[in-house]
């Protein structure tokens, strides 16, 4: 994903929206989000953090400063890297450990 429009209808699509839901949860017209997913143009600094808290992602996200794959993909996600980041590298081992731990157990891994 080299552009600006092509992350916006990745991130748009992963989050399950229209075109015509998205641009309603930010505030902008449909054509407006058509113009920034084909590049004619782009969106304000106010619209770009909208966009981007309305798709869960960080504003670099979506101007291609961290790969989609490591991109927190809902709300919880999101949460939990925040919180992780608030932490000193003592609580961030901990948490990772905790967070192994449920992983690794049956229970919290079923779907």
């Amino acid at each position: 994903m080299d552009s600006l429009g092509q992350r916006i209808v990745y991130y748009r699509k992963r989050a399950k929206l229209q075109q015509k839901e998205l641009a309603a949860a930010v505030g902008i017209s449909p054509s407006a989000l058509n113009y920034y997913e084909k590049n004619k143009c782009e969106p304000t600094v106010l619209v770009l953090s909208n966009l981007a808290e309305v798709l869960n992602v960080t504003g670099d996200a979506l101007l291609g400063r961290e790969h989609p794959d490591l991109v927190a993909q809902n709300k919880n996600e999101f949460q939990a890297l925040h919180a992780l980041r608030n932490l000193n590298p003592l609580g961030q081992k901990r948490a990772l450990e905790y967070i192994t731990s449920l992983a690794d157990a049956p229970k919290f891994t079923e779907k």
